[in-house]
């Protein structure tokens, strides 16, 4: 049978997210600097509260609807069919923009034992994907039990680092000033922009399905999940600012590992950069098992051929995993010198979209529904409903103001497949209406 194998235990589940979360912040971090300096660390725990009610609003829906393919099934349920299919199409793209992202993070941390040119770069990050296609298709606990260790190991290590820092005696609070070289517009940038950091709380629906844990518990691969990110994000925006200060930190390539030279401790440098690229890697299989699924649970509900519901003796969907690999390839194809940007930009807007129809589907689902079994019932979900929706706005709102033209290209083009699909499938209910009608799954449909 298609059926996905129930074997994630929690601190899998936390461990996929948060590394979905907890990418290449030596090379990124750079970014967030010229939004915000040392700023960007209110900015980030700004963006952590402000997450807590849309991360509430998961943690019910998911708990209810537990299903691969997660916000696609609560959108259509709240909505329908149709919007469900544009905004799962809306969804996949950002698991699948996320790749290049990881890859180009990988060969950048590199660069601290060999320079590389933007285009030896992208060669490699290629091959780190093409890699990566033959690897997404093992055992899925096998890949949980790989990815708890190294992100559990470079949760611990960064830690590390950082104290090393902070008691370096080279640490000092006047070098984190001005603390928002760019005011409150860089700030409330910063903010919008940095809900990116957060995303990958919403890879547990995606595997909601495999979790082998009780339903009512999911809110706590949420909230593990955010705390880590915050943990780890938060502590090297000042341990690193604190030794040399937004401007130098703006002139460098890599910030943690060229920290630890100024400051002669070479063998911080090497052990940050191996643990962050071994980190890095499980960023890379959260997301790419969570885009799989995405399709995986598109093709349950018949917005996509049953193509993508193939299963291989592993419990893993291989025809999705191949077609993630096409469309990761494809964006770090495009990705042009300023990758970081270019990214960050479209993510955090499209995320934006994604999570307002969630917050829409939840409260809609609260009024037309309130029968339906939830494990985990939110209290005052109504007003926590509202909250993650204007919160979602806002994050719509500031990645408008700094995205970018080119990015609408890509955008555009991404989107004239899905609109490819959804005519395909629209054609085959009427030609095949048996195979094809539309198939909304329902708390009904959980296997009991």
């Amino acid at each position: 049978m298609n059926e996905l194998r129930k074997e994630l235990k929690l601190y899998h589940v936390i461990a996929m997210a948060a590394g979905g979360m907890i990418a290449a912040w030596m090379v990124e971090i750079i970014y967030w600097f010229q939004l915000s300096g040392p700023g960007s660390f209110w900015a980030l725990l700004t963006t952590g509260v402000l997450v807590i009610p849309l991360a509430l609003v998961y943690s019910e829906m998911s708990g209810m609807l537990p299903f691969a393919g997660g916000e696609n099934i609560w959108i259509s349920n709240a909505f329908n069919w149709d919007i469900g299919f544009f905004f799962n199409w809306a969804l996949y793209l950002l698991y699948v923009l996320a790749m290049p992202t990881v890859a180009y993070g990988i060969v950048t941390m590199t660069n601290y034992f060999y320079p590389l040119t933007f285009m030896q770069t992208k060669i490699i990050a290629l091959l780190i994907l093409i890699l990566w296609l033959f690897i997404s298709n093992i055992r899925v606990k096998l890949l949980g039990d790989i990815q708890s260790v190294l992100f559990w190991g470079m949760v611990v290590v960064s830690l590390f680092v950082n104290l090393n820092f902070f008691l370096s005696g080279n640490w000092s609070l006047a070098n984190l000033k001005p603390w928002f070289p760019n005011g409150i517009s860089g700030y409330q940038a910063a903010v919008g922009i940095l809900v990116f950091k957060f995303i990958g709380f919403d890879l547990v629906p995606q595997l909601s399905e495999e979790a082998d844990f009780e339903r009512k518990d999911h809110w706590k691969a949420y909230a593990g999940a955010i705390a880590v990110t915050f943990l780890v994000y938060g502590m090297a925006i000042i341990a690193n600012a604190g030794i040399v200060g937004t401007e130098w930190i703006l002139q460098t390539d890599i910030v943690d590992p060229r920290v630890a030279d100024f400051i002669g401790r070479h063998y911080l440098a090497v052990l940050i950069v191996i643990v962050g690229i071994l980190g890095t890697i499980t960023t890379l299989s959260g997301f790419w098992l969570s885009a799989a699924r995405n399709l995986y649970g598109a093709a349950k509900q018949r917005q996509l051929p049953e193509f993508f519901m193939k299963i291989n003796k592993h419990g893993q969907p291989i025809n999705g995993n191949i077609i993630v690999g096409v469309f990761a390839i494809y964006f770090t194809v495009f990705a042009p010198d300023a990758w970081v940007e270019y990214i960050y930009t479209v993510y955090a807007f499209v995320a934006g979209l994604v999570y307002m129809m969630v917050a829409l589907s939840f409260l809609k689902i609260r009024k037309e529904h309130p029968d339906w079994e939830r494990p985990f019932k939110l209290k005052g979900g109504i007003v926590f409903g509202i909250l993650a929706f204007l919160f979602t706005l806002w994050i719509i709102i500031a990645s408008i103001s700094e995205i970018a033209l080119s990015s609408l290209y890509i955008l555009g083009g991404y989107f004239a497949v899905g609109i490819a699909f959804y005519v395909y499938a629209k054609i085959m209910q009427k030609k095949d209406p048996e195979n094809w009608e539309p198939n909304v799954l329902t708390p009904d449909d959980i296997a009991k």
